[in-house]
This record gives C-alpha cells, sequence and structure tokens, in this order.
C-alpha cells in the first residue's frame, strides 16, 4: 500500500466521527473544491498566471491557463511540512515541463513579512499561497499538517496523504506516473 493510502487510513482511524462525516466530501474521485489565493512569492506567480492570485482553474476544468495532468497542492505551514518544499521544488523542476504543477497552500497566521521572507529564500520554483484565515483548510478538511492532495487535469482528487521527508518524493512519483500517461 502506498504512501498515501497508507496515511489516508492512518489519518482516519484517529478522526473524529464528525472529522470522518467531513472526510466524506473529500475524498478521492470527488470534484476539487476551487480555490483562489494570493501569493506569497508573487514572482513565480506572475510568470505562471500573470497575476499575483493563484487558483485552481489555472491547471484544471474546461477552459485552464495552463493545461496540466495533475496539480499537487501541498498544505503546510513552517513548522509543519515547511521542510518538504525542497522536495516538492525537485518535483515541480522535474516534471512541470510534462504537466505537474505544485501549489503549496501556507497555513502560517501572523506577519507577512517574516513568512515571505522566509519562502523568497527557498528560491521555489512554484507558487506558494496564503491560506491566511484558513477557509481553504477547511474546506479540504485538513485538520492536521502537512497534507498532500493530487488533483487531476479534469479537476477530480486522485490521490489524498500525508507524506513526508524521504517519503515524499517516491510517494508523489508514484502516484503522478498513471495521471503522467494519460493523453
Amino acid at each position: 500500500m502506498g504512501a498515501f493510502a497508507m496515511s489516508l487510513m492512518l489519518g482516519l482511524a484517529t478522526a473524529t466521527p464528525a472529522a470522518m462525516a467531513a472526510d466524506a466530501v473529500i475524498s478521492v474521485g470527488s470534484p476539487a473544491m476551487l480555490f483562489s489565493l494570493p501569493a506569497i512569492n508573487e514572482d513565480a506567480a506572475m510568470e505562471l498566471v500573470q497575476r499575483p492570485r493563484v487558483s485552481l482553474t489555472d491547471f484544471t476544468g474546461v477552459t485552464p491557463l495552463h493545461e496540466s495532468k495533475a496539480v499537487v497542492v501541498h498544505f503546510f505551514d513552517q513548522n509543519r511540512g515547511g521542510d518538504d518544499l525542497a522536495t516538492l521544488n525537485r518535483l515541480q523542476r522535474r516534471y512541470g515541463g510534462k504537466g505537474v504543477q505544485v501549489v503549496a497552500i501556507s497555513g502560517d497566521r501572523g506577519s507577512m513579512g517574516s513568512l515571505s521572507t522566509w519562502v523568497e529564500e527557498l528560491k521555489l520554483s512554484f507558487p506558494v499561497v496564503r491560506d491566511n484565515h484558513g477557509v481553504v483548510q477547511s474546506r479540504y478538511q485538513v485538520d492536521k499538517l502537512p497534507m498532500t492532495i493530487v488533483i487531476d487535469g479534469d479537476g477530480y482528487i486522485f490521490a489524498i496523504g500525508r507524506p513526508e521527508g524521504m517519503e515524499m518524493e517516491a510517494a508523489l512519483e508514484s502516484e503522478l506516473a498513471p495521471l503522467l500517461q494519460r493523453d
């Protein structure tokens, strides 16, 4: 069983009944919840979508700005999942030209200045957006950070998981492989 499926099962095993009911809405095969959030690293957003906000519809759905085979959405904050941004950057560089787009959603609260400085120092090739009020995290039922969701090019959730560290790259490559083979 892959890291995504195992992580998902482990996460559900400890969830409260209310959280489990909410998880039924966000599941593999269900439509992804749309979002549009301000980019922390505006230069990456401007280069990619020509504006300082990034939307899921830029990459998926009926008329995307950039047609993608997969969008990797990584929910994190600096202390939980922030270390995985370097791995995601390698993934973006390796598969970006093949139809994969990474978007990281920061749940950090407080000063934008220190967060912006931290993100800029990482020199990421993908947009990092800020969910300052936790609205998108709530819509995706993110109860614990980090959490990563793979969305297919049609806008449906393909995988949900919590891979971290050394297992993240291999787990994501495994999940992306069938999507990269689609025409």
